[in-house]
């Protein structure tokens, strides 16, 4: 009955990720530095050669975010290192996304999404509207990991009837501005500004209309699949600890793994796993065509769909199968099982997916 899952997106990367996993998983409930990501070289890995990056594809990100799920780590990989340097890549005419891009892979700058991708998001983006020659936004800001790294943070902003501004503002240009701090789901620690008619600082508007919306559709792309990496990689390790807690643990002079119901959850849970990673891999051959479409949207929409909605069912038989002990922080399924509550609804939860689909099969 013992189970190991397979790395899906093995090599070297995910050799290295894994170790430093090992080693932050270890130093529980000491949480990892997000200095981290800057040290491992990980903010360089989607950002083009020509801007002083690896120039990696979608597989070289997604087997960082597996080896740090699998081990129930803590960093903003997915947004740093995935999310933004792609909206700033998909911004090519735009000289101050090509310098930030360069920034961010040399180590000098250090950017977090803070703004919606997709009306889907709970969150709305920032009201924006052109006063003279300078932009002023109003509303909150998304939570942010605005770690003490961070230099800049990226503002999803939208002008009424013309669509999306995105704005890359320095951190310090928010300094005095009302911010509200708090922790997720994870226990994570997230702020959230509240501007009020706030002029943008010159020179920090990206893009808006139409290119700033393919912009962040791109964005949106690479976040839907990131997270299903993720989701999926805490099901093959919660799975895989579930059982050998199962075959350890003793009631009644006979192992756990002896008692049917178990095992029926057991078997359920593998079944699901095997689904959910088989979508994930079939996904991503649509993310790498070289034009993305509504095909590749539409096969992403179903991905985030199906992880999302097994998602919390396979978390809540997780903690189940632990018993008490599944309600324990200090465990790491515990910890694995949150992550994939709080990844369910993570840039889209399910309905907003069927929604989408839906939308694109009647158009």
């Amino acid at each position: 009955m013992s189970f190991e899952p397979s790395i899906a997106f093995a090599g070297m990367l995910s050799d290295s990720a894994a170790r430093v996993a090992q080693d932050q998983a270890g130093r529980y409930p000491q949480r990892p530095d997000a200095t981290l990501i800057g040290d491992m070289g990980w903010s360089g890995v989607l950002v083009p050669e020509a801007q002083g990056g690896v120039g990696g594809g979608f597989a070289d990100l997604a087997s960082i975010v597996e080896a740090l799920a699998r081990h129930a780590v803590d960093l903003p990989v997915i947004t740093r290192c995935g999310i933004v340097p792609t909206v700033l890549s998909a911004l090519p005419g735009c000289a101050l996304a090509s310098s930030l891009s360069n920034a961010c892979a040399e180590g000098e700058a250090v950017i977090e999404l803070a703004g919606p991708l997709s009306a889907s998001e709970p969150v709305r983006p920032l009201a924006a509207r052109l006063h003279g020659n300078a932009w002023r936004v109003s509303g909150a800001t998304a939570e942010a990991a605005l770690t003490g790294d961070c230099t800049h943070v990226l503002l999803v902003c939208e002008e009424e009837g013309r669509g999306p501004v995105l704005a890359a503002v320095p951190r310090a240009a928010l300094a005095g501005q009302p911010v509200t701090a708090y922790r997720t789901m994870e226990d994570l620690p997230v702020q959230s500004h509240a501007l009020d008619d706030w002029p943008l600082p010159p020179d920090t508007v990206l893009a808006n209309g139409p290119q700033a919306q393919e912009a962040l559709r791109a964005g949106w792309r690479v976040a839907v699949a990131a997270v299903a990496a993720d989701t999926v990689a805490c099901m093959g390790a919660s799975l895989s600890r579930a059982i050998a807690y199962l075959l350890e643990r003793k009631q009644f002079g006979q192992a756990l793994a002896e008692f049917q119901a178990l095992r029926h959850d057991a078997a359920r849970l593998y079944i699901e796993y095997e689904i959910a990673r088989n979508l994930l891999q079939a996904s991503l051959r649509s993310l790498e065509a070289e034009r993305p479409g509504p095909a590749t949207d539409a096969a992403l929409d179903l991905l985030g769909m199906h992880v999302g909605q097994q998602a919390v069912p396979f978390a809540e038989t997780i903690i189940q199968l632990h018993g008490g002990m599944g309600m324990t922080r200090e465990m790491p399924a515990a910890r694995l099982a949150v992550r994939m509550l709080a990844n369910a609804v993570r840039h889209g939860d399910p309905l907003a997916h069927r929604q989408r689909l839906h939308q694109m099969r009647t158009a």
